[in-house]
């Protein structure tokens, strides 16, 4: 699980979704906020019209968090922004790999 001190606020939420940037991916697509933070901050945003029950939409912020703790722990750079991350539907949930996968290609795009 993400650790406490990396999930954003629900201030920076709102903000982010209003006047972020977008960033698609396979699976996920993300907001950037155009504000600089003191520290990353994330947050993950499954929608009832992409998943329709609630395990299905826990099962997916789970492997998105899992995904993204082994990426923020193996990852020295600090992006000091907020990053909010939407779920697209498909057809069956993809495995933690290949969020994994979506999800540092999000980050390397935000960092370059």
């Amino acid at each position: 699980m993400l650790s406490r001190k990396y999930r954003a606020n629900k201030d920076d939420i709102e903000e982010t979704i209003k006047s972020g940037s977008n960033i698609q991916g396979n699976f996920v697509y993300a907001k950037v906020s155009r504000s600089k933070k003191d520290i990353n901050t994330f947050a993950i945003i499954i929608s009832k019209k992409t998943e329709k029950t609630s395990v299905g939409r826990h099962l997916i912020k789970r492997r998105i968090s899992s995904a993204l703790e082994d990426i923020v722990k193996n990852n020295e750079k600090d992006y000091l922004k907020t990053i909010v991350f939407f779920y697209k539907k498909a057809e069956k949930i993809p495995e933690t790999s290949l969020f994994y996968d979506d999800l540092s290609d999000i980050l390397s795009k935000i960092s370059s």
